[in-house]
């Protein structure tokens, strides 16, 4: 009966039970957080008549089945955060039509299916996590086309495929996890042209042949994971140009040749891994 609230906070407590349906009745309401409770059943259908909502956290619970169809109509959402529940079913396709959605966040769920292509309509997303599911198929090319991602987060899924060379366009692009999927395929040498990468992990996959040269000219690189693939080939000397770089870890390959002087030019390195190097 709270027709003029604008925001409803109570994260962090001991609440059980089902998240009310009647919330659905609160149309000023541009902030639900109900984070890091003991909340169970399932997200309610009427959420999606909250048509002022920039804000939805759930983040947290024990919430079980799908994620609403409804939730698309939250034209005016800005972050949906679902992680940390027992989410099932697929990743609705109609959550492509939240234009003005900059964070999306739904890992360590039980979601399964393919992660939709309609999420790259999403011209103003910064932040994708969807890692820590059961996501299956190819990682949609159409992701390629969020130009303001900062972060994707699609590890340890049974992701496919190969990494999509559309990925070049994404220039804000700083953390890219892929780890621990299925995907194939070489490396592209696209790769290179991230600039703004911090954080690129690419390990625990079926990765094949050759380690990029181009990636000795991302000089923003913090972290490099490539261990436990099949690459083969030596292990570019150009690495030795990351600056940068605290983390090199390249385990667990077919890699082959000497281990290159350059790499002792990485003074700020902390981590070099090359167990079963050959």
């Amino acid at each position: 009966e709270l027709q003029a609230l604008k925001t409803l906070r109570i994260g962090e407590n001991e609440l059980t039970g089902v998240i009310p349906t009647e919330l659905g009745n609160l149309r000023a309401l541009t902030s639900l957080q109900l984070y890091v409770n003991q909340f169970t059943g399932q997200i309610p259908s009427e959420l999606g008549e909250l048509q002022a909502l920039k804000t939805l956290s759930f983040h947290g619970n024990e919430l079980t089945g799908a994620i609403p169809t409804e939730l698309g109509n939250l034209r005016a959402l800005t972050w949906l955060q679902l992680s940390n529940n027992k989410l099932t079913s697929i990743v609705p396709t109609e959550l492509g039509n939240l234009l003005a959605l900059t964070k999306l966040e739904m890992r360590i769920n039980q979601l399964t299916g393919a992660v939709p292509s309609e999420l790259g309509h999403l011209q103003g997303m910064t932040d994708l996590y969807l890692s820590f599911n059961q996501l299956a198929g190819k990682v949609p090319t159409e992701l390629g086309k969020l130009q303001s991602l900062i972060r994707l987060f699609l590890h340890v899924n049974d992701l496919t495929g190969s990494i999509p060379p559309e990925f070049v366009n994404l220039q804000a692009l700083e953390s890219l996890y892929l780890n621990g999927n299925e995907m194939t395929g070489t490396l592209p040498t696209e790769l290179g042209k991230l600039q703004a990468m911090k954080y690129l992990s690419l390990d625990h996959s079926e990765f094949t042949g050759v380690v990029p040269t181009e990636l000795g000219s991302l000089q923003a690189l913090i972290t490099l994971h490539l261990g436990n693939n099949n690459l083969t080939g030596p292990i570019p000397s150009e690495l030795g140009k990351l600056k940068a770089l605290k983390t090199l870890s390249m385990y667990q390959n077919q890699l082959t040749g000497a281990v290159p002087s350059e790499l002792g030019h990485l003074q700020a390195l902390e981590t070099l891994s090359l167990c079963k190097y050959n």
